[in-house]
């Protein structure tokens, strides 16, 4: 069919010699003078027609060429397959875009297989749609959302795809992607959820392999209809290979200008104008003589003219009416209402055809089962083949369609004449294709799902854009961005009449924009919108909430405590929260907004947002969320200081991975866990940073080791080198990142700080601390202030600069103890309580002692505990009370033994790159025969002694048990903290080398 049309086009094309000239003198030129054509003009002006005309001179000259049309080419994938094809035809080689369809095809095969050899993840899919299914998993959006996952992953089938639809929440898109990740690299799952991005590099690199032998068009017609894709085109246009000509065509003008900023210097732009009557005379001839020979009649070649107004397409309609129909009544059209066609058009069709029209102008393209269920009719086989052959019918890849100008203007005239026949018609076909969908196969889910949207919109515009939103929803949870921009591209063809509607497609349009995140333009531009919305007076409570929410997490990103940026993202959040009922997107505004009130010291605050979010998701019972959500209690609990409450979140994190199955992405991220840090188990973090590391390697989710937590660990092991290495890498990551928030630098810098300090290089960390110092003050963080001036404390303590530490452990505890950060307030005491008593000022040491003692033992924190004990001891020395001072010694000895062994010869013989304790032997020793014979004490008690204090602890964190002998209690110590592998010296082996 379509190479009896092109011959008849070449029969009766008429006009446009200027266009077509310049198209010829381009693809003919040595070197293309622009490597893009855009043309732009109104609906039925004869864009298509020219593209055909192109086209067919490019084959008679042997150039290779493609054509892609958005009238079913909806997506990224769907264009390059059409111009793929196209050309290979004309003998271009895809290697690489070959190689890739296959690995693609094979990805979806294997994530079939797995789906249905793996019952059990099969059962907990669908225990989670069971959870859900009252809620979103029967409603029409969950229906469609599983559709389109089940189109991007054809394995899982619908009623899985279904149970995910049913189950939309932040946390579920990682749930989605980590079962995926069970079996799939991460470089395949990218390719599986977004081939697009592949297919794009695939298609650039063998075009320009090819377009260095010869020219190369590409042709893209109904540009109107690929808005969502309108970015990816002007990529393709910068990234093209010079010697490839690209051709647009479409009613509008591509909007180039946020991803291709200048496109219009590289484009020959041309508007397709309505015909001039000479022109329209030899058009009617010309076709007149294709479709009946001879010449037409001069007064009804008149007719046409004034009807068509410059319309080619309303020309060729006319004669073929003419010809066929013996329709002549031409002049009674009024001209300047383009309208009018539809009526004249209509009025000379036989009164049979005209519901069958009527139901081929409701639907977007049609066959024999469709017009039987659009027109309630048994037989449509007639009237079906009739309009085969009516005159603005046209075939598509699904069936037969109306040109979309004809379609579009008889559907409008049906709505506004008879809204409720309208209504009615679009009702049948939304049911139609409901049905169908029930049966469809994975190849036809998506395409059907769409055309029941669009019915569903049509027949009733206030509930068809709910299915709209929670299809999109959906899809933006689930980070699928290949088909979220496949349903902006449907869904902003569609007529909308409120403006609530257009506002929610305006919404998910900035979603799209959002989730792209390659240009820093593109969040401005979202962010802009979602104000638009937020401000707006059309939109409904739930958009606005959800605007809210965006738009306080684009603030949220920039991580940094400025009043007014903090102020606006809680302001966003709360008002989110407060005018629309709670559901899974608004939920992680209470995620968002618990660490706000934390980094603002507001505990308790902190902790009810996190209650509620704990209770909304139970209420929903979904095991991977609430594996989540303890994740953020344990991260609460460490930045307060609360080591317990953050172990018992640990336990109830790893209870719900289990129940949920063990999600390998879960596993990881909680194979790490920086309480173990604070708590001296150095070793066990290490090593679950590691595994962390290398199941994130195995998953696709890693490339190097977090470098800046391992970097402290192995400081604090004594492996500098190895810290050294990560250090640099981190300093070099968070000096990218500054260019868009500094926090991550100033963080970079104090914990590369600290680990000079272990590593004995004391000038080197100051400098690096006050340059983190003042990088947090100046964005006001206090998130990680508190410990960057503690550590420079330690730092003025190891040089014996004792007011310059107790400046800095003053400023803490008097500007920032309003954060809360409990630790480093026990921290700021326990150095002031050091520096006093370096100082000789007895006096002021008590209340410090007794503050910090009350938190240390409240919280239990061993390494603060054993620098009070050793600080009292010394106290009760030089009172002359040797019996407290062995007691408090002994006592110091435990603490630092249940933290970790490092501390524990640190207060016993020092450290040679510098410690802020004075450690026991040393001290001892300046104090002559008391002194060793309290050395002499502490070595023979620590032979027969035990690890108890007086007051056993129930709930002790500490990894060594309680009660057992010293001597055993070390052994224990020793092993799990195997440093960077060098000799050990024991206690006694300590004790006695001095005695």
């Amino acid at each position: 069919m379509q190479s009896d049309f092109d011959n008849n086009l070449l029969d009766y094309f008429t006009d446009v010699e200027h266009l077509r000239g310049i198209f010829k003198d381009f693809v003919m030129a040595s070197s293309l003078p622009k490597h893009l054509i855009a043309i732009h003009g109104v609906g039925g002006a004869g864009k298509s027609s020219l593209l055909r005309m192109f086209l067919i001179h490019c084959k008679s000259e042997r150039i290779p060429v493609a054509l892609a049309s958005g009238d079913d080419a909806k997506s990224v994938f769907d264009v390059i397959t059409r111009w793929v094809d196209d050309l290979e035809v004309d003998g271009v080689k895809f290697s690489s875009i070959s190689k890739t369809m296959e690995t693609y095809r094979a990805i979806q095969a294997k994530v079939g297989e797995q789906a249905k050899k793996n019952q059990s993840t099969s059962s907990r899919m669908a225990d989670i749609a069971s959870k859900a299914a009252s809620k979103t998993a029967e409603t029409a959006g969950g229906a469609l959302l599983g559709a389109a996952i089940g189109s991007v992953i054809p394995g899982i089938g619908t009623a899985i795809g279904g149970a995910l639809g049913g189950v939309v929440s932040g946390m579920g898109a990682d749930a989605l992607t980590d079962w995926l990740r069970s079996f799939l690299t991460k470089p395949d799952i990218d390719l599986l959820l977004d081939p697009e991005k592949r297919l794009t590099t695939d298609f650039l690199a063998d075009m320009a392999k090819a377009a260095e032998k010869k020219r190369i068009v590409l042709l893209l017609d109904t540009y109107e209809q690929m808005t969502a894709l309108e970015d990816w085109v002007g990529e393709i246009g910068q990234k093209i290979h010079p010697n490839i000509l690209i051709v647009v065509a479409g009613r509008i003008l591509p909007d180039w200008n946020r991803s291709w900023q200048g496109w219009m210097a590289n484009a020959q732009v041309e508007e397709l104008k309505p015909m001039t009557e000479d022109i329209m005379r030899e058009l009617i001839r010309r076709y007149y003589a294709t479709m009946h020979g001879g010449e037409p009649d001069s007064a009804q070649v008149e007719a046409i003219i004034r009807f068509a107004r410059g319309l080619p397409m309303a020309v060729t309609s006319a004669v073929q009416l003419w010809v066929k129909y013996d329709v002549e009544d031409f002049q009674s059209v009024k001209a300047e209402i383009v309208a009018n066609l539809v009526d004249r058009l209509m009025e000379g069709v036989p009164s049979a055809l005209i519901p069958a029209l009527e139901a081929a102008a409701v639907v977007r393209w049609f066959d024999q089962p469709i017009l039987r269920a659009v027109t309630g009719r048994e037989d449509v086989r007639d009237v079906y083949n009739e309009l085969r052959r009516f005159p603005f019918v046209r075939t598509r890849v699904e069936g037969l369609a109306l040109h979309d100008t004809v379609r579009e203007m008889m559907d409008e005239n049906l709505r506004v004449q008879d809204s409720e026949r309208h209504s009615e018609l679009h009702e049948r076909a939304a049911i139609y294709f409901e049905k169908r969908l029930e049966k469809a196969n994975a190849d036809d889910i998506e395409k059907l799902g769409f055309e029941r949207l669009y019915h569903r919109i049509r027949s009733n515009e206030e509930s068809g854009i709910v299915l709209f939103q929670e299809i999109a929803e959906g899809l933006t949870r689930y980070r699928l961005v290949n088909r979220l921009r496949i349903l902006l591209n449907d869904v902003n063809t569609y007529s909308l009449e409120r403006e609530k509607s257009k506002l929610w497609l305006k919404y998910y349009n900035a979603r799209l924009l959002y989730l792209l995140d390659y240009r820093q333009n593109y969040r401005i531009e979202a962010e802009r919108v979602y104000q638009e919305i937020v401000e707006s007076s059309s939109a409904d409570l739930i958009l606005r909430a959800h605007a809210l929410h965006d738009w306080g997490m684009i603030q949220r990103e920039r991580r940094i405590m400025i009043p007014a940026v903090v102020d606006k993202a809680i302001s966003c959040f709360e008002e989110s929260l407060k005018i629309a009922p709670l559901d899974n997107k608004l939920a992680l505004s209470l995620l968002e907004l618990s660490p706000i009130y934390r980094d603002k010291g507001q505990w308790d605050k902190a902790l009810n947002y996190l209650n509620e979010a704990l209770n909304y998701y139970k209420e929903h019972n979904s095991f991977y969320d609430l594996a989540i959500i303890y994740l953020r209690f344990g991260w609460h609990y460490t930045y307060r200081g609360d080591w317990l409450q953050a172990y018992n979140a640990r336990t109830q994190c790893l209870s719900m991975i289990q129940k949920a199955g063990n999600p390998p992405f879960l596993k990881m991220v909680t194979s790490s866990w920086m309480t173990w840090f604070y708590t001296g188990r150095w070793h066990e973090t290490e090593d679950g940073l590691q595994k962390d590391y290398q199941t994130g390697v195995e998953l696709g989710v890693r490339s190097e080791v977090e470098t800046r937590d391992s970097a402290r660990v192995a400081s604090f092991c004594e492996k500098f080198d190895v810290a050294e290495q990560h250090f640099s890498k981190d300093l070099e990551k968070s000096q990218e990142l500054s260019k868009y928030t500094p926090r991550d630098k100033a963080i970079a810098l104090g914990f590369y700080g600290i680990s000079c300090v272990r590593k004995g290089e004391i000038s080197k960390a100051i400098d690096l601390l006050n340059e983190s110092l003042s990088i947090k003050k100046e964005i006001q963080d206090t998130s990680y202030l508190l410990e960057t001036l503690n550590w420079l404390g330690i730092c003025h303590e190891i040089l014996g600069q004792f007011s310059n530490a107790e400046k800095v452990y003053r400023e803490n505890l008097k500007e920032y103890r309003w954060a809360g950060r409990l630790y480093f307030d026990c921290g700021a005491l326990t150095g002031l309580a050091r520096v006093k008593h370096a100082q000789g000022e007895t006096a002021v040491i008590p209340p410090l002692l007794a503050e910090a003692e009350r938190l240390a033992q409240q919280y239990e924190y061993n390494d603060y505990l054993a620098s009070l004990q050793l600080t009292q001891s010394y106290l009760a020395w030089e009172a002359g009370n040797i019996n407290q001072a062995l007691l408090n010694c002994q006592h110091a000895m435990i603490f630092a033994l249940r933290f970790n062994r490092f501390l524990l010869d640190e207060l016993i013989s020092g450290r040679s790159q510098g410690t802020p304790l004075r450690p026991i032997i040393p001290y001892c020793l300046e104090r002559g025969e008391k002194g060793k014979n309290i050395l002499i004490a502490l070595r023979d008690w620590w032979k027969t002694g035990v690890n108890d204090i007086g007051i056993p602890r129930s709930d002790t964190i500490s990894p060594i048990p309680q009660g057992i002998l010293l001597s055993e209690a070390e052994k224990i110590a020793r092993e799990r903290e195997p440093g960077n592998g060098s000799l050990q010296k024991g206690v006694v082996e300590q004790l006695e080398a001095v005695l």
